[in-house]
């Protein structure tokens, strides 16, 4: 039977009893949606999952975002995250997350969950490294001042891919693919406060990544002030969780409840891959889905 061990940090519990590699039942799926909406971030070990198995449960959740770059063959959803060189070019995203960030947000609706399966982790001394750092968006919001949620209530954040792959390049990112790309997408508007469709609590949608400007605040409250307030206020270290891989882990994650970003603390020749899908939010938003899948949750211990 599914059991869920909560971690000992702010966010994260990892899943037992769950084979993601065999066709899972109904019930099943609602209690790791509800258990997704709970801990944020969801860790599956043991896993032996080939592309297509990866993209199978994926699809349980929503449509999967096609990668453009770095696809697996003949499996379009699943995208590979690599600094391994095969005849003088990386195989796949070499240092992708390297900002704090959501997945997914200049998406029209907000994307939902990233998997990720670790098939080799890089070690120094036996030690794992490139571990992906979280933050507890909903224990932000929870925190919010009063005034501050009364400021936000009408408010939006507008979201670009584009400014998010400018900070890449200047943080110095080593990823060819973000030189001279061509628009993506237009900037998107999300809600600074959104109710999550999973646990129905007011969440901050705040990217420091991706939004460009804040609009719909009151008269008098200074946008820019706003925004540097609400990147430190969810960037407090009291609201970090650090993940360390082994591999055979898969780990989603839910955008909405949290922000991420990697570790990029091993060299070229420290090998790491890991295989993932983005999970689209056109399920988790739709009630009818929502309200079929969790009258069905498996009873967890």
């Amino acid at each position: 039977m599914i059991s869920i061990e909560p971690s000992d940090g702010i966010v994260g519990a990892t899943v037992n009893g769950v084979d993601l590699a065999k066709p899972l039942k109904r019930r099943v799926i609602g209690a790791i949606l509800t258990a997704l909406g709970r801990y944020s971030v969801l860790r599956f070990p043991n896993q032996d999952l080939n592309p297509v198995a990866q993209k199978n449960f994926a699809a349980r959740f929503g449509k999967i975002k096609s990668s453009a770059k770095h696809r697996v063959p003949d499996v379009p959803e699943v995208c590979l995250l690599s600094n391994i060189v095969e005849d003088g070019e990386s195989i796949g995203y070499v240092d992708a997350g390297m900002m704090w960030h959501k997945d997914m947000t200049s998406d029209a609706v907000p994307g939902f969950t990233t998997i990720l399966h670790a098939i080799k982790v890089p070690r120094r001394a036996g030690l794992a490294l490139g571990d992906t750092q979280f933050v507890n968006a909903q224990a932000a919001t929870d925190d919010l001042p009063d005034d501050i949620k009364l400021q936000l209530k009408d408010a939006i954040g507008i979201h670009s891919s584009e400014k998010y792959n400018a900070r890449v390049r200047d943080a110095g990112s080593k990823r060819p693919s973000f030189e001279n790309l061509p628009v993506q997408n237009p900037p998107i508007p999300h809600r600074l406060l959104i109710i999550h469709p999973v646990t129905g609590r007011e969440i901050l949608y705040c990217d420091p990544g991706h939004i460009v400007r804040l609009e719909g605040l009151p008269a008098g409250v200074d946008p820019d002030e706003m925004m540097k307030f609400l990147v430190a206020h969810q960037l407090q270290p009291k609201y970090h969780y650090s993940y360390s891989w082994t591999e055979g882990d898969v780990v989603m994650w839910d955008n909405l409840g949290s922000l991420h970003r990697g570790t990029l603390d091993y060299e070229l020749d420290e090998l790491r891959l890991m295989r993932r899908s983005l999970v689209r939010g056109d399920k988790v938003f739709n009630p009818g889905f929502i309200k079929s899948t969790l009258k069905t949750v498996e009873t967890v211990a």
